[in-house]
């Protein structure tokens, strides 16, 4: 199982194929109807006469389909709908949205090249939700080749701005594209279009695309979704009109909702695909959590009444007048000080200060009882006395509490130790957690016992590398201490091998003598051969 996160990339457009190469602008008054490309076309022939071939250039401006030319998509194109179909407790702070297969679906039949400054582009689709009183339904008429739907609620409060679809549209890419294998990659379109061709060459579920409805849902409210075209049109071709009426205002790129000052916003919009839903009284976590209300708390809150009149054991009880021999045992709740009113926060303080001065009687009897076992363990008597337990024992490596000074005049009695086995408030979680070890006891020697293994290899090796550097002292002093305290020149032949690992003012010194005249050959292995003391030469 891998322990990989999911990484998601998030693009604001996209566009696959010739659709790339349009360059008029959104909002470009001259595109009428479609989109145009220039296409240049050679074409050879062989001439009537003569053998040298005839060629010629056609330049033609070629119109690609656009929302005019679409009165209907298929439904498999659509992978989920959220809310699904039906639905009855959507939460009202979630936003709708539809989900295509094909990731440049939204953008395909846009007439516009996108805005690469700004990197946006405002897809041929749209998603609109309604409440049930904000439309009625159009009669279906056979010549008619979508169904449609008549607006009687407000525009602005139903449709989104037109110069801000493109805010609610993107491709969702299950893979990261800012890196490949780690590294930073370039990020500019034509880089990203083309790892992104790659991803879905390999495997085209990896990206699909999403339109998402802004409106802010209300609770408790039935609503209608509908997938409508963003541009008129693909308006007036769902109505089986003509999607270029020749209108003086009217160009590709006109939005089908957007009131211009020489029309109004028209009411019947034809739609490829609705759905209903109702959200619920209820929304999600955050909704949960605004339900909260904040209240006064107690000043009792964390804090559990603990008897200390009767410890037993001979053990005087802590009967301070204030306290009525009460002590409050904390817990993992604390009310802020901030919320205490002076009353309260002077018995809370009272209660916190109970040993002052400090030891107290009860304290002193305490300790004690905890040092009697130790006392009996100093005279040598063989049986063992059974006290209270001392906590933090093996911890702090003490035996006993004490109550004196020591050299320096420095208190030993005030430790975390003593805070712990002489205060009734500590030492009761602290029993607490000695049942916890004697209940799971085995549970935790079994754990024990699996480390065994390791701690012997590890502890073999500390003892394997203490035994290699008494030898390596042993040889030090014997052979090398006299060699080097003699002869330096002797001394640095002798060292050549280890020159690497030995470092010398921030150098090895290999890079020292490297960089001196000593000529490296005096140091290579024939030449110590050649000089040491038995060898021929030397002699």
């Amino acid at each position: 199982m891998s322990d990989t996160l999911g990484t998601y990339s998030f693009l604001p457009w996209l566009r696959l194929g010739v659709a790339n190469n349009i360059t008029a602008l959104d909002g470009d008054t001259s595109v009428k109807a479609r989109a145009t490309i220039a296409v240049d076309l050679s074409i050879t022939g062989r001439p009537v006469e003569g053998d040298t071939d005839l060629t010629a250039t056609v330049s033609r401006d070629v119109a690609l389909y656009g929302p005019g030319d679409i009165v209907g998509i298929d439904k498999k194109a659509i992978v989920k709908v959220e809310p699904r179909h039906w639905i009855t407790n959507f939460e009202p702070n979630y936003l709708p949205y539809i989900e295509f297969y094909e990731e440049d679906f939204p953008w395909r039949y846009t007439p516009a090249a996108p805005d690469l400054s700004k990197h946006r582009l405002r897809p041929w689709l749209a998603l609109v939700v309604m409440k049930e009183d904000e439309f009625k339904e159009f009669p279906v008429v056979s010549s008619r080749p979508l169904p449609a739907i008549e607006i009687t609620g407000q525009p602005d409060t139903i449709f989104p701005p037109a110069g801000q679809l493109w805010a609610w549209a993107h491709v969702h890419i299950n893979r990261d594209l800012i890196k490949e294998d780690g590294v930073f990659v370039s990020t500019n379109m034509d880089a990203t279009r083309a790892r992104v061709e790659n991803l879905l060459r390999d495997n085209p579920d990896h990206a699909y695309s999403r339109l998402i409805c802004p409106r802010r849902l209300e609770p408790d409210m039935g609503y209608h979704a509908f997938l409508m075209p963003s541009f008129e049109s693909g308006r007036l071709a769902g109505l089986d009109q003509d999607p270029n009426p020749g209108n003086a205002g009217f160009f590709a790129t006109l939005s089908s909702w957007a009131d211009y000052a020489d029309r109004p916003v028209p009411t019947l919009y034809p739609y490829y695909h609705r759905w209903y839903f109702k959200t619920s009284t209820v929304g999600d976590f955050e909704y949960l959590v605004r339900l909260l209300k904040p209240r006064p708390p107690d000043a009792r809150l964390g804090r559990r009444d603990m008897d200390t009149q009767n410890p037993g054991s001979n053990i005087p009880g802590i009967a301070e007048p204030e306290l009525k021999g009460v002590l409050r045992l904390g817990g993992a709740l604390k009310v802020p000080d901030e919320a205490l009113t002076d009353t309260q926060e002077a018995q809370a303080q009272a209660y916190e200060e109970w040993d002052q001065p400090y030891p107290h009687t009860f304290q002193d009897a305490l300790a004690r009882f905890i040092n009697l076992a130790d006392d009996y363990a100093l005279k040598g008597d063989p049986d063992p006395i059974i006290t209270a337990p001392l906590y933090g024992r093996w911890h702090a490596l003490t035996e006993r509490l004490l109550y004196e000074a020591d050299d320096s005049g420095v208190p030993q009695n005030e430790n975390w130790v003593h805070e712990l086995n002489l205060d009734p408030r500590w030492r009761v979680p602290a029993g607490f957690g000695t049942s916890v070890i004697q209940d799971k006891q085995e549970e935790y020697m079994d754990a024990a016992w699996a480390q065994v293994g390791d701690i012997i290899d590890a502890n073999r090796r500390i003892r394997q590398a203490q035994v290699a550097k008494e030898v390596s002292f042993i040889w030090h002093n014997k052979h090398l201490a006299p060699v080097l305290a003699l002869n330096a020149e002797r001394s640095l032949a002798l060292m050549a091998p280890v020159q690497r690992r030995v470092i010398a003012g921030g150098l090895t010194v290999r890079t020292t003598l490297a960089r001196s005249t000593v000529p490296r050959a005096a140091l290579s292995a024939p030449v110590r051969r050649a000089i040491r003391p038995r060898d021929h030469v030397a002699s």
